[in-house]
Parts: C-alpha cells; structure tokens; sequence
C-alpha cells in the first residue's frame, strides 16, 4: 500500500527539524513556499502540518506562521525557588545578560508595591534572563534603597541569583512571594530583547517579596515568552 503523501512530508519536516535545520523558536517556511518544496497540495501540507502540531512538535500563530516548539521551563511550586535554583534543578544553565542597575524615584505603582512614599528613591534592577543562552525573560526588580545605605548596589550584579546575592553581601532574605499572573503583546522594544516577533503572547508576573517581618523588600515585574513557561498550580480539597 502507498504511503499518504502528508505522512512523507510529516517525518521530513519533523527530520529536519531534528537536523536543526528549522532549529527550535523559528517558523518554518510558509504554506505556499513548503507546497513548492514538496511539489504537493495545500491540503496535503497542511494535513502534515496539524499532526505535528498535534504531536507537540510546531505551534501555529496565528497572523505570524508556523513555529517549531521550544521545551518549556517548569515550574510546580512547593517551596520558594530563584530563577537560578529553577533552572538548575531542570539541568539548564542560567544565565543574565543585558544588565542595568541605578537609583531613581518611585514612581506611584513602585511606591505603594514597596509600601513607600511617591518619589521615595529606589533600586531599580533591569535584567534579561536566559536558559541555555537563549532568552526567556525580562525583568525589573524595585527595591527600597534604604535597605543599601552604607552599601555598593553594584554588588547586586554578582553573581546569578538576585535573592542569593541579597542575602550573601546584606543580609536580606526574601522570606515570602505573592505573584500575580497577567497577559500582555511583545512590542518593538521586548520583542527585540526577547528574539520575538511584535505582537507575540507574553507571560507578565507582579511579584511582592517580603522578608520574615512580612516588610516588602522587593517588588518585580517579569516578562516571560509564553513558548518556554509552564506553570503547574496543584489545589487541594480540604478534608
């Protein structure tokens, strides 16, 4: 019996993408451009196209084209976990690049997260986070500067882990987290930090930490690619 022709041009597809041909993040060539390729239907590509997709192998979006899926970080929180500690219990090396530290005035929504007057002086730490070289995240960290004072705020710029190095050079431990989870677009400025396309689905955390006197120590806002991050919530019935 004949093999379908969408399943021959399923597993070419699916072997050139793991030739690294079509390496993990980029879109694979268009529709009419992969009927060129393979000298076949648009029905038959597109045939070829859904199974892989349904296998997890590509992801359609929608406006944009056809992308080659990349394995996304988990996260199935039990305990307080860094960005560093996450990435290295999952074997992927952690990395920050693009980093800016400096002092400025709370603005309104930094004050009352950090429970400040408006244009009481902060830290404000800027940072893109990456998983095996590639980018994954864009943060700013506020933090009160009185927590510094007497202090070099350039010493936040060692090491990998923010919370780590809080507590190693001054003795801030960010004892609790409350994130809240939203949803935004990559424009110009993140889809070019984040090797995206504009218009792209983001992942947005607000993150409050407090240190074990329940005073707020960090407030954080976290841009996430929505292709590399799965959050697993487990909830419990009370018996």
């Amino acid at each position: 019996m004949t093999e379908p022709l969408y399943l021959r041009v399923k597993r070419d597809i699916a072997d050139r993408i793991a030739q690294g041909a079509w390496p993990a993040g980029t879109y694979i060539p268009s529709e009419p451009d992969l009927q060129a390729r393979y000298r076949v239907s648009r029905t038959t590509i597109r045939k070829a196209v859904e199974e892989l997709v349904g296998e997890g192998m590509l992801t359609i979006i929608h406006g944009m084209g056809t992308r080659v899926v990349v394995p996304r970080l988990s996260l199935k929180p039990a305990a307080l976990m860094s960005f560093t500690q996450m990435m290295l219990a999952q074997g992927i090396q952690p990395g920050r690049r693009a980093e800016e530290i400096t002092t400025m005035p709370a603005e309104a929504e930094v004050a009352r997260n950090l429970d400040l007057a408006t244009g009481a002086e902060v830290v404000r730490f800027s940072r893109i986070r990456t998983a095996d070289g590639a980018p994954v995240s864009y943060n700013v960290s506020y933090l009160p500067a009185d927590l510094f004072r007497g202090y070099d705020i350039q010493h936040l710029l060692d090491g990998e882990s923010l919370y780590a190095q809080l507590e190693a050079a001054f003795n801030l431990i960010v004892q609790t987290t409350e994130d809240t989870f939203g949803l935004a677009r990559a424009d110009a400025e993140v889809a070019a930090q984040l090797e995206l396309k504009v218009g792209e689905p983001l992942l947005l955390i607000a993150r409050h930490g407090f240190d074990k006197a329940d005073q707020p120590i960090e407030y954080s806002r976290t841009i996430i690619r929505s292709d590399r991050y799965h959050h697993t919530i487990t909830l419990r019935r009370k018996s």
